[in-house]
């Protein structure tokens, strides 16, 4: 077992030192509406126009778009594998389950193929208020078991399987390594949760402390499970909306745990971490202290363009 992070939280965030790269975008962005002060279309409308002027990303020999079977209708899903695929990830945009596409995440699903080597597999679940929980998880679940499933098929080797998920993203990618577990599944041989929200109870530190001035703010957090179904649908102590709170975390697969500084989730990741390493899980946590939500998908040369 081994955790890479330093045991007191404050060393990984100093909030004067956000990455130069980003200090355009924080201060474009002062005096913007966040997330909870738009409606849904307007946020859906925002992400749309940004992936539109984003830069295609890296070639990848083979991107295939198709659809799944589900007890609803179908389940999009795109593939990307490179020549020599050495395993396959199966990918969860953010968007906190309410925006988010197979496009808004595509060029990071290239540069994940391309610096991985292993194939890709982008999930795109349905998103509330239309659908709210479980609808997220039920698909993200039926894509994986798909997968896993139908790997000949793809032509991807699930013998080196991955969930990741960013966001959102990373607490459907969290709550399916425990369905998988719960199910028998052991084909999952790694979760990578990127900055990812695992406990709807929202009483972490981290959203009061960084709460102004870092892109996203905790009434953003609140509002995006609220839209998802939290307090009308599903309560906070549900762990499969707090995959923090679930019963037992032994024998889970093992996880890499990615978080920014200046995150009001920050502090989820610190305590998923923990919670994993008490369980017996092998946790491996990158805080990476001058970065601000939605960093993996930024584009320093053109920092406007984060996610």
């Amino acid at each position: 077992m081994r955790i890479e992070e330093s045991e007191d939280k404050r060393a990984c965030a100093f909030p004067n030192s956000i990455h130069p790269a980003l200090r355009p975008l924080l201060n474009a962005t002062r005096g913007q509406p966040g997330l909870a002060d738009m409606s849904v279309e307007q946020a859906r409308a925002l992400i749309a126009a940004r992936t539109v002027s984003r830069a295609r990303g890296p070639y990848v020999d083979e991107v295939r778009s198709f659809s799944i079977p589900a007890t609803f209708g179908e389940i999009p899903l795109r593939l990307y594998r490179p020549d020599r695929a050495v395993g396959v990830a199966v990918v969860f945009h953010g968007g906190g389950w309410l925006m988010g596409s197979l496009d808004s995440f595509d060029a990071t699903c290239r540069h994940l193929a391309v610096d991985s080597g292993m194939a890709i597999v982008s999930v795109e679940y349905r998103l509330a208020p239309e659908f709210t929980f479980p609808a997220a998880l039920e698909d993200a679940w039926t894509a994986t078991q798909w997968v896993h499933a139908h790997s000949e098929e793809l032509g991807v080797d699930c013998s080196r399987m991955v969930v990741l998920g960013e966001s959102a993203g990373g607490n459907l990618a969290a709550s399916v390594s425990l369905l998988a577990r719960d199910s028998g599944m052991s084909a999952i041989k790694l979760q990578v949760l990127i900055y990812a929200a695992v406990d709807a109870r929202l009483k972490i530190d981290s959203l009061r402390q960084f709460d102004k001035g870092y892109l996203q703010s905790s009434r953003d957090v609140e509002y995006a499970f609220r839209t998802y179904g939290l307090g009308s649908v599903v309560s906070a102590e549900d762990w499969r909306i707090s995959p923090l709170l679930a019963k037992s975390h032994q024998g889970l697969p093992p996880a890499l745990l990615i978080s920014a500084g200046l995150d009001v989730v920050r502090d989820d990741s610190f305590a998923y971490a923990s919670c994993l390493l008490e369980a017996g899980v092998s946790a491996t946590h990158v805080c990476y202290p001058a970065m601000v939500h939605t960093f993996l998908s930024a584009d320093v040369q053109n920092p406007s363009q984060i996610r």
